[in-house]
C-alpha cells in the first residue's frame, strides 16, 4: 500500500523541480538572444573594421594603410598576371616601348644663342689649330633659364602747360598703383605659387625670392588674395549666369576648417565652367546664397544628399560610382547576393551606354533598355525580400544597409537610370569631386584657413584658375591679366 505522505512529498518535489527547471530554460533562451545578439554586434563592428574603398561607400582617401597595402599587392598581382599571360616573349621594360611615339627634347633650328667652342691646338702633335680648315661640326643644345633678375621700369607722369594757362598731367599705367608697386607678371607669379600650387604664404615668398630673384614681403603675398578677388566681381558674375543656362551641372561639397571651426566648400562644375564658394554651413542656404542651382532647370548630377533633390527645377541624376561602393559594401561585405548582381547590371549598362556614344547615338535601342530597367526593377525588389523586417526588434546595422539600398534604389530609379535613358548624362560625379579635390590639397599643403573671408578668397582663384584651364588659357597668363585691370571673362560657348 502506497504512503500518502511519501506521495505528496515527491509530487513537491517534482513540482519544485519542474519549477526551477522552466527558470533554467528560460534563462538559457535568454542567453541564447543574447549570445546571438551579441554575435550580431561582433559580426558588425569586424565588418566595420574591414571596411575600405573596394567593399563600401567610403571613398580611396579613408582607406586605412592595411587596405592601401592590400590594393598595392592586388595591383602588383594584376600587373604579374597580365605579364603572364602576354603572348610575345620580349621582356617588357620600364618607360617608352619600342614603337610608341617619343616625347623627347627636340633641338630648334633657331636657337637664340650660338656659341662655337674651337680647338686652339692638335690633339695629336700639339700645333696651333688658329688657321686650321673646319673638317665638321656637331650640335648639341642646351634649354635653360636666365639668371632671374627683376627689371624695373620708372613711369614719368609728364605735366604740360597749355597756351591757355591750365595745366595737365598724363596718366599712369595701371600697374603703376604707388610710388614703388610690384608689376602684374611677380602678382600673377607669387598668386600662382599661393594658390595653383598652394604653396604657405611664407613658403611663397621665399619660392619667389629663389625663383625669380624677387624678394617679396609675406604681406604683400597675404595682400593679393583680397585684391584679387575684388578683380574677380565680374567674372564671378558671368560665371553664374553661365552655369545657369548649361545643360548639365556636377555639384558637390566638402569640408575644410577656418581654425578650430569646420566650414564647406561648394562646387557646380561641367565641361566648360568651374564655380566655387566658401560658406559656414552645409546646408541649402549656401548654394541657394551663391545663386547658380536655384534657378538651373538642366539636368543636376549629385551624391544624392538630400538638399539637392530641395531645387525641383532641376532633373536629378545620381552618381553611380558611389552607388556602385554601396552595393560592394553589401553585396561583398554582407554576402548578399542580388547586390552583387545590381552592380553587374549598372556596369553592363554603362558598357553599352559608351558604345552607344562612340556610335554616335543618342539613345540606347528601346529594347534593350526596357530589358536593362526590367532586370533593375527585379534586383530591387529582391533587395528588399532580402532584407525583411525583423520580429520583435529593429534592424541592426548590417540589414539596415541592405534594405536602406534596395529601398533608395527602388525610390531613385529614374534618377539612378539616367546614364542609360539620357546619354549626355555620365555614369558618375567624378566632375565635380575632382573640382573640388583642390581644397584637399590646400589642406594637406597650407593647413587651415585663418578667416571665411580667406576661404571665399581661395574659392572665387580656383574658380577662374579652373575655368581658365578648361578654356587651354595659362594660369599665369589670366592672372597677369586680371592684375592688369581686365580679368578674362570665359566665352558662352567653344
Amino acid at each position: 500500500m502506497s504512503d500518502p505522505n511519501r506521495e505528496g512529498l515527491l509530487e513537491a518535489e517534482n513540482e519544485a523541480l519542474r519549477a526551477e527547471n522552466a527558470v533554467l530554460v528560460g534563462e538559457v533562451e535568454a542567453v541564447r538572444a543574447e549570445n546571438a545578439e551579441l554575435t550580431r554586434r561582433v559580426d558588425e563592428l569586424s565588418r566595420r573594421l574591414e571596411r575600405g574603398s573596394k567593399n563600401s561607400s567610403m571613398p580611396p582617401s579613408s582607406d586605412s594603410p592595411k587596405h592601401r597595402a592590400e590594393a598595392t599587392t592586388t595591383r602588383a598581382q594584376r600587373r604579374a598576371e597580365a605579364k603572364a599571360k602576354r603572348k610575345d616573349d620580349v621582356e617588357r621594360r620600364r618607360g617608352k616601348q619600342p614603337g610608341a611615339p617619343g616625347t623627347n627634347l627636340a633641338m630648334r633650328t633657331d636657337p637664340d644663342e650660338i656659341v662655337d667652342h674651337e680647338p686652339t691646338h692638335c690633339g695629336s702633335c700639339g700645333n696651333d689649330l688658329a688657321d686650321a680648315p673646319i673638317e665638321g661640326m656637331e650640335r648639341r643644345q642646351v634649354f635653360d633659364t636666365p639668371v632671374p633678375v627683376v627689371s624695373c621700369t620708372e613711369h614719368r607722369a609728364v605735366t604740360k602747360r597749355c597756351t591757355c594757362g591750365a595745366t595737365t598731367k598724363g596718366a599712369f599705367p595701371r600697374e603703376a598703383k604707388a610710388p614703388a608697386t610690384y608689376g602684374p607678371n611677380v602678382r600673377a607669379s607669387a598668386l600662382y605659387l599661393l594658390m595653383g600650387q598652394h604653396l604657405p604664404v611664407e613658403r611663397t615668398a621665399q619660392a619667389m625670392a629663389s625663383l625669380l630673384g624677387c624678394p617679396v614681403s609675406t604681406g604683400f603675398v597675404a595682400s593679393l588674395v583680397p585684391e584679387a578677388s575684388d578683380g574677380l566681381v565680374g567674372f564671378l558674375d558671368g560665371l553664374k549666369e553661365r552655369l545657369r543656362a548649361s545643360a548639365l551641372l556636377h555639384v558637390d561639397e566638402t569640408f575644410d576648417q577656418v581654425g578650430a571651426d569646420k566650414m564647406w566648400f561648394h562646387v557646380a562644375t561641367n565641361e566648360l565652367y568651374t564655380f566655387l564658394v566658401a560658406s559656414m554651413t552645409r546646408g541649402k542656404s549656401a548654394p541657394d546664397e551663391a545663386g547658380v542651382l536655384p534657378d538651373f532647370t538642366g539636368t543636376m548630377v549629385h551624391d544624392r544628399l538630400a538638399m539637392y533633390f530641395g531645387y525641383d527645377k532641376a532633373t536629378h541624376a545620381i552618381c553611380l560610382a558611389h552607388i556602385t561602393r554601396e552595393l560592394a559594401a553589401v553585396g561583398i561585405g554582407f554576402d548578399q547576393g542580388w547586390a552583387n548582381d545590381m552592380a553587374g547590371l549598372l556596369a553592363e549598362m554603362n558598357t553599352a551606354a559608351h558604345d552607344a556614344r562612340n556610335k554616335g547615338k543618342r539613345h540606347l535601342p528601346r529594347r534593350v533598355l526596357a530589358s536593362f530597367l526590367a532586370r533593375y526593377d527585379e534586383l530591387a525588389q529582391a533587395g528588399l525580400a532580402a532584407n525583411p523586417q525583423p520580429t520583435g526588434r529593429k534592424r541592426d546595422t548590417i540589414e539596415a544597409a541592405g534594405y536602406n539600398l534596395a529601398a533608395a534604389l527602388v525610390k531613385l530609379k529614374p534618377e539612378a537610370t539616367r546614364f542609360a535613358t539620357d546619354l549626355d548624362v555620365p555614369f558618375t560625379n567624378n566632375a565635380a569631386e575632382s573640382a573640388i579635390r583642390m581644397t584637399k590639397i590646400h589642406a594637406k599643403v597650407s593647413g587651415c584657413f585663418q578667416s571665411l573671408t580667406g576661404a571665399q578668397g581661395f574659392a572665387a582663384i580656383r574658380s577662374y584658375l579652373a575655368t581658365a584651364a578648361k578654356h587651354d588659357i595659362g594660369a599665369l597668363d589670366v592672372l597677369a591679366q586680371l592684375f592688369g585691370g581686365e580679368a578674362w571673362i570665359p566665352p558662352r560657348t567653344t
